[in-house]
């Protein structure tokens, strides 16, 4: 009994007698006023704690040896098929062309037709017609055969487009995607039957009223993908996808400075790791000189990749801090509604009208 007494005395928490309790009418109000501030900042700490948050950490970069996978889909409006080229370099000297890709088996390309209005006009993809025996070297080397020629010749009167997708590998070191017209597209556009024999018979002196013109060949384009790295991460943007370049006046050269930066995506110990990359862009638009035959139009994307990597994890407080957050919820608005309790009643107490009539003194009474 006597050590429950000792207990007693260090008590922080007094009892008052039931009889000496008050119970007032703002009392209440501001008990249900403080009930239902708790009751709201404790969903919103309970949405915070039970959802995952991305957590981004900085590092250096040590996977620099391994390859970079670019993937694109892009849409040539006008300009068919048969015209368009690609081709991949770097600062190391590494040059691949659209044949070199498939030969060295570090990537994919597919193209498909599309018609004046857009729509896919073949069932298959687009495949360039073989060159015969018979053709000379020049053309050879150039893909100018004359049923290549021919064939780019209708497409490019039916005013035909091209869907082009696919991957390429490339190395982490600064480098660019090239989509552009094919030098002999410029010809096609001027007196055909002409051009195409001095072509095929290497004769290039021709008439000045042959000029090649660049203004001929409209580079308009929309970008449908364009992402580094196989896969991303929830939430992840691409600021190029979706961008439209179309209908302007003048043809021109595209070109899009990217800064790619390696990303790592956690998804836990039994999930693995997902390698991807984010990457910023800043583009810019030069017109082509009409006069410059050297000068074709077409899409630069000119990227370098970063040394610095990113790591980006999905994490959530969990169940114990939530209930630390409870307790300083429900602690600090019990304290602020008992603060704003004894405000109230002060200025009841003294701007209020009296209470009771004459006689004996009041007791001091605790409220509640």
């Amino acid at each position: 009994m006597a050590r429950a007494k000792g207990l007693a005395r260090i008590s922080a928490y007094t009892r008052a007698e039931d009889h000496l309790r008050e119970k007032t009418v703002h009392g209440g109000i501001v008990t249900i006023i403080g009930i239902l501030v708790a009751v709201v900042l404790f969903a919103g700490e309970a949405h915070r704690c039970l959802s995952y948050h991305m957590v981004q950490t900085m590092k250096v970069d040590t996977t620099r040896d391994e390859l970079l996978h670019i993937h694109f889909n892009i849409t040539f409006p006008a300009l068919p098929c048969s015209s368009l080229t690609m081709d991949t370099g770097d600062v190391s000297g590494t040059y691949h062309s659209e044949l070199g890709v498939a030969v060295a088996r570090n990537g994919e390309l597919h193209k498909w037709r599309l018609d004046a209005e857009g729509r896919r006009s073949d069932r298959e993809e687009y495949h360039p017609p073989r060159i015969n025996a018979h053709e000379s070297a020049f053309a050879m080397s150039f893909n100018l055969g004359s049923a290549n020629l021919e064939n780019m010749r209708k497409a490019m009167l039916a005013h035909e487009g091209c869907l082009i997708h696919g991957w390429v590998a490339v190395q982490k070191v600064a480098g660019n995607l090239h989509f552009s017209v094919r030098p002999e597209a410029l010809f096609m556009s001027m007196n055909e039957a002409e051009i195409i024999g001095a072509l095929l018979t290497r004769h290039m002196h021709l008439n000045v009223e042959h000029t090649p013109d660049a203004s001929a060949l409209n580079a308009s384009h929309v970008i449908h993908t364009l992402r580094f790295g196989e896969k991303g991460y929830p939430g992840q943007a691409y600021p190029l996808e979706g961008v439209r370049r179309i209908d302007r006046k003048a043809t021109g050269i595209d070109k899009y400075f990217v800064k790619v930066v390696p990303t790592r995506y956690r998804r836990g110990a039994w999930r693995g790791d997902v390698r991807t990359h984010q990457y910023s862009v800043t583009e810019y638009y030069a017109p082509v000189d009409t006069k410059a035959s050297n000068l074709l139009p077409g899409i630069f994307f000119l990227y370098d990749t970063s040394p610095i990597a990113m790591d980006v994890e999905f994490r959530r407080p969990g169940l114990l801090h939530l209930l630390v957050r409870a307790a300083a919820v429900v602690g600090g608005t019990f304290a602020l509604t008992g603060f704003w309790d004894r405000v109230v009643h002060m200025l009841v107490l003294r701007f209020g009208p009296p209470q009771g009539g004459p006689g004996p003194s009041p007791v001091t009474r605790q409220r509640v």
